[in-house]
Parts: structure tokens; sequence; C-alpha cells
């Protein structure tokens, strides 16, 4: 059976999965590679737009929102009197060179960019990072600078998405490894209650296929920005009870059907 093959049964079929345990471990690691690749043609076509759209955003605002300005010996200086605040849906930027802006003042909102005179902070779902100012003491640039890097990055853009793509491709695969391996461990007391007769090297071939439902389906969840809660426990709880279901169609050693 092909790999593609392999992964349309591993969606619904748990006695098609168990059937797989005899296959050798390397057709099983190949078998991720290609799962999460499949996964990452939503999750990369999400990181590819997410990115694009925070880029023309910015060079939006820049050059339609934002006045002229200069940096400086660590210090965000221009001609502005109050703050600049534009939203746009959830997202928020707020450019501030008058001082006005503190930190507390960014709690109303859950994702916000502000350019402050002194630090730059960044918002996501409520969480803050902080880039101060002071490490660039030795910088110096101006809008004009800014516009015109950009300019040159938008040809490097595809570039820049595609090494990221295959960044978080081979960091979430790695993620994927250690997961099915902590799902084999697992495998080893279903089996056991079960009273199935099964290795560890066999117990993770079929948790390598097991995780495929869960995988693809908050892939796709995640694509549409689908927000499910307890996706982290959600993930583990299917992920089990398939591996209970395949490890069910496993036939029973010989001597326990005799005993019953």
């Amino acid at each position: 059976m092909n790999i593609f093959k392999q992964f349309l049964m591993s969606l619904y079929s748990p006695k098609t999965v168990a059937m797989f345990r005899f296959q050798k471990i390397g057709k099983t690691i190949g078998f991720v590679f290609v799962l999460m690749l499949i996964s990452f043609i939503f999750v990369g076509t999400n990181i590819a737009l997410s990115i694009t759209n925070v880029v023309n955003e910015f060079e939006s605002a820049l050059e339609e929102d934002i006045p002229s300005f200069q940096f400086r010996d660590g210090q965000l200086t221009s001609d502005i009197s109050k703050p600049i605040i534009r939203q746009d849906g959830k997202q928020t930027f707020i450019f501030d060179t008058t001082g006005e802006t503190t930190r507390d003042d960014l709690d109303q909102y859950s994702d916000v960019v502000a350019i402050l005179d002194d630090r730059l902070i960044v918002v996501s779902a409520g969480q803050a990072d902080t880039f101060d100012y002071g490490m660039m003491q030795d910088v110096s640039f101006q809008k004009s600078d800014i516009v015109n890097f950009l300019d040159s990055a938008n040809t490097l853009l595809p570039l820049i998405i595609s090494v990221i793509i295959l960044v978080s491709y081979i960091f979430m695969t790695a993620l994927k490894f250690i997961g099915i391996t902590v799902l084999a461990l697992i495998g080893l007391i279903l089996k056991n209650t079960m009273k199935r007769k099964l290795s560890y090297g066999q117990l993770w071939i079929l948790s390598a296929y097991t995780v495929t439902l869960p995988t693809i389906f908050f892939a796709i969840t995640e694509a549409l920005n689908i927000v499910i809660p307890g996706q982290f426990l959600l993930y583990w709880v299917v992920a089990i009870f398939f591996l209970s279901q395949v490890i069910k169609f496993v036939p029973l050693p010989k001597t326990t059907e005799n005993e019953r």
C-alpha cells in the first residue's frame, strides 16, 4: 500500500492501521514527513498570507498615516503633537513619539503594534513583547530610509516567506516525532491493559499513523483561524482513543485466547 493510500486509511480505519505494524520503520518515518508536508499546505498558506498582510499593512500605515520621523541615539522623534492610532478589525497600530502612550494604556487592546519614542511594543492575544531602543544607540535612520528598504525587501519577500515556512516545517516535524514517541509510550500501557503482544517499535509505527486525523484536523482549523478551546488536550484525547481502537484490532496471543 502506498503512502497516500495509507494516509487516507489513517483518517478513518483503525482496522487497516493495525496491519501497518509489520512494515519497516523507514517507511513510517517517510510517512510522518509526508503527513507534515500535507498539513503544511494549510499552515504554510496561512503563514504566507499573514506575513504578506502584515508587511502590506505596515507599508500602507508607514506611507499614509505616519509623518516624517528620525531615529538617533536610541530615540524616535517626529513633529506630531498627539498619538496616531489606526484600527483595522482587531488589529491596532499606534505611533506615538510624544510620550503620552504608556504600557498600561495598551492593556485595552488584545492585538496591537505600538511604536513609541523609546520602545516598540507588540501585544498579541494579550501577551506583550517589548523591544527597547536603548540597544540601538549607534543606529540612525529616517522615514525615507525605511520606505526604500521596504521597496527593496518586497522583491525578497517570497524568498523570506519560503525560508520561514521551511524552518517552521522542520521544527513542527521534529515536535511531531517527539509526540509520536510519547504516544507510543502511552501505547505500552494500552497494549498491556488489552493483553496484546506488541513491541515498542510496532507501537511507534502505529502511533505515527494514529496522529494523522488530529494533525490534519487542527491544521485545517488553524488555517481557517478557528479557535477550539482545549485544543492541546483534545488532540491527545483523539490520538490516544484512536490508538486504543487500533490496538483492539491486533489479534490476541494464542495463549490468551486459549485461556478465554
